[in-house]
């Protein structure tokens, strides 16, 4: 959530499998948004819940499951209205009946 790196120093970044277990998906997010460069993307392959979805197993496991391996209630679109630069351009559902979810985002 601190990357060695300056600010815009990248095409591409790819965030497989990372939002869901960092201890604060927001400061990875906004972390990505600061090293990619103007126009590039950032790829994202990960388990989310879309706004508003019940997923009553997946919220009642979350408390322990979190500790141990993921967070399963991270709702992306609550993330992304943090990175003003990001615009998301592509968001399909690919894994295990559209709980996972690749998202393709561009900054301004």
């Amino acid at each position: 959530m601190k990357l060695p790196f300056e600010d815009a120093s990248f095409d591409l970044i790819v965030m497989h499998l990372i939002l869901a277990v960092v201890p604060n998906p927001q400061l990875a997010l906004l972390e990505a948004q600061r090293v990619v460069k103007p126009h590039g993307h950032i790829l994202i392959l990960d388990k989310f819940l879309k706004p508003g979805q019940l997923a009553l197993i997946r919220r009642l496991a979350n408390p322990v499951i979190r500790h141990i391996a993921t967070q399963t209630t991270v709702v992306f679109e609550h993330l992304l209205e943090e990175c003003a630069e990001l615009r998301k351009v592509e968001d399909e559902p690919v894994l295990a009946g559209g709980w996972f979810r690749r998202i393709l985002l561009q900054k301004n």
